[in-house]
């Protein structure tokens, strides 16, 4: 309870989210911010549910022996503040759009540049009150999230149990309460996500604004800064000596005062010893009066005492106050000569100087905070007793009045050295100085960086039927991390996969592509997985990503539609395996064995040992023969031709001797020798055998065996296989002339021997 009770506090006290991004000083369209304005019916809606559960707080009052009453009423409680708090922060957006819609008065009055720029200091002081306040609301915000999502998962399991509770029993009723709790819990967690959105946005306008007049007064400045700061620091001058009269005048009053508390003091001892004579005197009647008139006087004595307490203590915050204004009134002083001179040196030996005394300053103004806290605990412990005089109520009232103005004094000098040192830091700095600057310019640049925000994404909730829209940043040091997580995580995942895979192949029985290709498989969704997780831990929604579905949408129906088709083809075939690692297979004119199977595509090995890669939906698209895929064993076969006139029955005994002698072929499957043809040349025989593929037996190799075998078969057995030959016949009428001449010499050759 007290962890509830701590986090619901943050809403008490933070502002409202808004992103880094937004922090800064550009400008923005005011009319953003209307957009926020609630019409009357989401003031209606909630005032209804505002209205229910103070009616439902009420009756809880009333039943005190309702189950988990004070659970139920503490989330009661808070319910009822978040439905406040958005219907103050509905009011406030409302507000400043008729704000937004109006010149701003402070830029059309008559200022003085002195008084623009300390215009223009405040605001930035509130600006990064309210970037500090916005980093603890986003922790905040994530806090609400896992609280929202524990108790609808303890409402869902008290929803389960109650199913399974049997009807008519104890268990069923407690239970039955639990999950009233529960529920109260949901909605209140709703509720805050509710709120803490209409905070967010009214937030997100005041920054808005405070922008708009940041920037509108850095133009009504200009640029001349050095003239601006000497009057800057003349006001300054005027204020302190104007503040050192008003705080001597403080000083004669209270000289004045303390003559007349003293001279009551005085008086009152005088009319106390009367009494205390008149009490001694035993003739004396009304005793009891005398004793209440005694009383009246020791109270009244009690109460000047104390103011003379708190004037003494006045008087020596008033001692400090002036020391302080004198301090400082000396160190602008300084300044402005300095200034004006350009002396570094004596710049550095200022800035030591003031240094030095604002660490004296921030320890008397802790002191002072501490003291107006213990004043007020004193002033509240007064308040709760019945016969606290009202005189000595007012004298504790005045030392928290003293102490707290004094803390604002202090806190606005202290302010007004943060800024000297500020703007003087880059003065004449040693090397270890100027590092130490580099050092922590550096660092603030990469923190700028590494939280600058790319963009923002709305994470939607639904409540009460509307569904709430709370921003999320997603800057570049979440996707820094996020990356990194991925590829460590990968890297890691592929280390320890290839580890398990060396182990698999040594100690398991399955075959070494297998394990390969259920390996390339795991690490695919393993990166899948690491990327979800890796963007949940950085606390990167996916919708981030949403307005990527346009572009993926396309790019799937153009590039990589081949891409995904491969995939889910090589995820079926997976499923589904018509084929295995070592399968002999024939696919789009190729015939070889599958020798790796991956997510895009399968490597078919041919006999020439080519290897070739196929797209997995090739297999789903075409045919594919796959001579093993329930029986490794296949029959082959071949021709051979025998010349005419040969013993056909010694040549198809011969053929089965040598077949069967083979000792690579099956010989629980009969082969087969069948006279096929009687060809134009030959007679021809078809010779078919079974031989199994699987236990390694290159086919083609057992068909050149057989034919050596059969070729020195039929040598031996002098059976001629027959050879190509063609006849010739010429269709004439009449018989050709053959005549037969002898050759005759060449005189000339014979005469030139």
């Amino acid at each position: 309870m007290s962890r509830f009770f701590t986090v619901f506090l943050l809403l008490i006290f933070s502002q409202a989210i808004a992103a880094p991004s937004e922090l800064g000083l550009t400008p923005k369209p005011t009319s953003s911010s209307t957009a926020f304005v609630s019409t009357s019916s989401e003031f209606e809606r909630l005032n209804q549910r505002l209205e229910l559960a103070q009616a439902a707080l009420a009756t809880l009052e009333k039943n005190t022996t309702a189950p988990d009453r004070e659970l139920n009423r503490f989330w009661l409680t808070l319910e009822i503040y978040a439905y406040r708090q958005h219907l103050a922060a509905l009011n406030g957006l409302s507000a400043l759009d008729q704000e937004n819609h109006a010149p701003p008065a402070s830029l059309q009055a008559s200022q003085s540049k002195v008084q623009q720029q300390g215009e223009r200091q405040l605001l930035e002081q509130e600006v990064d009150i309210l970037r500090n306040n916005l980093s603890v609301q986003e922790a905040y915000l994530n806090t609400i999230h896992d609280e929202l999502g524990q108790a609808q998962a303890e409402l869902r399991l008290n929803q389960d149990l109650l199913e399974k509770a049997p009807a008519q029993s104890s268990a069923r009723t407690q239970i039955a309460a639990k999950i009233a709790t529960s529920q109260q819990k949901v909605d209140t967690w709703l509720a805050t996500l509710a709120s803490i959105d209409a905070r967010q946005q009214f937030n997100r306008a005041q920054l808005q604004a405070r922008r708009e007049q940041v920037l509108a007064l850095d133009a009504k400045l200009g640029p001349n800064q050095d003239q601006l700061q000497s009057a800057v620091i003349n006001d300054e001058l005027q204020q302190i000596t104007a503040q050192q009269q008003h705080y001597a005048q403080l000083q004669n009053n209270q000289i004045t005062k303390e003559q007349q508390l003293r001279q009551q003091l005085t008086q009152l001892k005088t009319q106390r010893d009367t009494l205390n004579k008149q009490l001694e005197n035993p003739k004396t009647n009304h005793t009891v009066a005398l004793q209440t008139q005694l009383s009246a006087l020791d109270q009244q004595q009690q109460v000047l005492q104390q103011q003379l307490e708190t004037l003494a203590i006045e008087s020596g915050v008033l001692s400090d106050l002036m020391m302080a204004n004198t301090i400082e009134s000396s160190f602008w002083k300084k300044r402005l000569a300095l200034k004006n001179s350009g002396k570094q040196a004596e710049i550095q030996q200022l800035n030591e100087e003031a240094q030095s005394w604002q660490h004296t300053l921030q320890g008397t103004l802790v002191a002072m905070q501490k003291s107006a806290g213990i004043a007020q605990d004193q002033l509240d412990q007064l308040g709760r007793s019945s016969d606290t005089p009202a005189a000595l109520q007012q004298t504790w009232q005045e030392r928290e009045t003293i102490y707290r103005e004094a803390a604002i004094d202090l806190r606005r000098s202290n302010e007004k050295f943060n800024r000297w040192l500020n703007e003087t830091a880059q003065q004449d700095k040693t090397l270890a100085m100027r590092t130490d600057y580099w050092q922590e310019k550096m660092h603030r640049l990469a923190t700028k960086i590494w939280r600058y925000e790319l963009f923002s994404v709305n994470d939607s909730v639904e409540v009460d039927g509307q569904n709430i829209s709370i921003s999320r940043g997603v800057t570049i040091g979440k996707m820094c991390i996020a990356v990194l997580l991925i590829t460590v995580g990968f890297a890691l995942c592929i280390f320890f996969g290839h580890l398990i895979e060396k182990i698999l192949i040594k100690r398991s029985r399955f075959p070494e592509v297998s394990i390969r290709i259920a390996k390339r498989w795991i690490l695919s969704i393993a990166f899948i997985g690491l990327l979800i997780n890796s963007l949940l831990i950085v606390q990167i929604p996916l919708t981030a990503f949403a307005f990527l579905g346009g572009a993926i949408a396309i790019g799937l129906g153009f590039g990589m539609q081949t891409l995904l088709k491969n995939l889910i083809s090589g995820l079926m075939m997976l499923l589904e395996r018509p084929f295995r690692p070592g399968d002999t297979i024939a696919v789009a004119g190729i015939l070889g064995t599958v020798v790796d199977m991956n997510v895009r595509a399968a490597v078919v090995r041919d006999v020439n040992g080519i290897d070739t890669l196929v797209p997995n939906s090739t297999f789903l698209e075409q045919n594919v023969t796959n001579w093993s895929y329930t029986n490794s064993v296949i029959r082959q076969g071949f021709q051979v031709g025998v010349a005419y006139g040969s013993d056909l029955r010694l040549v198809a005994k011969l053929l089965e001797d040598e077949v069967l002698r083979h000792g690579q072929i099956c010989k629980n499957k009969p082969p087969e020798i069948l006279l096929e043809d009687f060809a134009a040349d030959a007679l021809t025989f078809g010779i078919y055998y079974w031989v199994d593929i699987g236990a390694g037996i290159i086919g083609r190799q057992v068909a050149s065996d057989l034919r050596f075998m059969i070729d020195a078969s039929f040598r031996k057995h002098d059976i001629c296989i027959a050879y190509p030959q063609q006849d010739v016949h010429l269709d004439i009428k009449n018989p050709l002339q053959v005549q037969l001449q002898t050759p005759t010499l060449d005189p000339s050759k014979t005469d030139s021997h």
